[in-house]
């Protein structure tokens, strides 16, 4: 199976593995609240639940095996269970790792369950609880696409549903709990997605966050292979045509011209790849002058590649949200990629920012 398969398939089995936790964690609330709904038997939900359960575990057993699979990134199966064992974004792959031991510890628990006891097994069960939040941190943090619009909608989604899950099963035992623990329990189920919101604002959805979040610096300049190939005139020889998945930062020009016919404009920012790697490419936006600046797009043309081959990549864009780009693109030999470009102003007509290939 190709890298580009495997790196697919795990940021998709990775999502699906979060939502299949969510409905988990959820049904998991409802169970211990006793829900039930009229001519519904219990066993339903419980049935539900642990389905659900054994789903997330198969995602996320698919999740990290395509990951240590993929040559990409330099995940290894060790990596899957110790935290920060990784020297691929180490923190966020470790908060992974944490919370696939943690529902690893349910699985095997709940096969001992008859052996160890119910209490034992209701503690591991209910420290599992943690694995969401530490599973949603993980995705922000060491994914690729928490910049991509409906990436943020799930986990948007995702969040307001355990969060209304816990409100909910606090209201079904209000009146036991003490006021120190209701208080408490109110003021983290708040403080916590708060904090989180705040800090993917600021984190993983801004400008350098690769960087900043431990990707090794032969990954930021394209691939492993294209560092260590030999070099003509500065220019790694590996680097001729871009391999899929690429990242590098760029540097580069933007102008604008129109209005023509139709009252549209045309914005065209072209770019040269920086980290050694011998990348450019051209974005023509085309449309009508938005207020505040910038364009209500009507038309778009986006073509990357290499000096030698400029337009080895050529397609459209798909998603146009604040200074961040997203576009679907295919090669002559029919392979397919997204292009996500990150765009910043650097003085006048002049930008800069990342573009990644995945």
């Amino acid at each position: 199976m190709s890298s580009q398969a495997l790196w697919y398939m795990t940021r998709g089995f990775g999502l699906v593995a979060l939502v299949l936790l969510t409905v988990t964690t959820v049904l998991g609330l409802a169970q211990v609240a006793r829900y039930t709904r009229p001519g519904t038997p219990r066993f339903i939900i419980a049935a539900i639940h642990k389905n659900a359960s054994l789903l997330a575990v198969v995602a996320i057993a698919i999740h990290v095996t395509t990951a240590v699979l993929d040559t990409y990134a330099p995940v290894h199966l060790i990596d899957v269970f110790i935290p920060l064992a990784s020297k691929y974004r180490p923190v966020w792959t470790g908060l992974g790792a944490l919370a696939f031991d943690l529902m690893l510890a349910v699985v095997v628990t709940s096969l001992l369950r008859n052996r160890i006891g119910h209490r034992a097994w209701r503690a591991v069960h209910l420290a599992a609880y943690a694995s969401w939040p530490v599973a949603v941190l993980h995705g922000l943090g060491t994914g690729s696409d928490s910049k991509l619009g409906w990436v943020l909608f799930v986990y948007v989604v995702c969040t307001i549903a355990v969060v209304g899950a816990l409100w909910w099963r606090l209201a079904q035992s209000w009146s036991p709990l003490r006021p120190g623990v209701r208080g408490t329990a109110i003021a983290a189920s708040v403080a916590v997605p708060l904090a989180m919101a705040a800090w993917a604002a600021n984190g993983p959805t801004k400008a350098g966050w690769a960087r900043r979040a431990g990707t090794p610096p032969s990954l930021l300049a394209g691939t492993a292979s294209a560092s260590a190939a030999p070099t003509t005139g500065g220019v790694n020889a590996a680097a001729e045509r871009l391999s899929v998945p690429f990242e590098a930062g760029f540097e580069g020009s933007q102008a604008e011209s129109g209005p023509g016919g139709g009252g549209l404009i045309t914005v065209t920012i072209t770019g040269t790849f920086t980290d050694n790697t011998a990348g450019v490419f051209e974005l023509v936006l085309t449309g009508q002058p938005a207020e505040g600046g910038g364009v209500e797009l009507t038309g778009s043309e986006l073509t990357v590649g290499t000096a030698g081959d400029p337009s080895q990549y050529r397609g459209q864009v798909s998603e146009l949200e604040g200074d961040t780009v997203v576009a679907s693109v295919s090669s002559s030999s029919g392979s397919s990629a997204t292009v996500v470009i990150e765009v910043r102003q650097a003085g006048e007509g002049a930008v800069a920012g990342r573009i990644r290939l995945q």
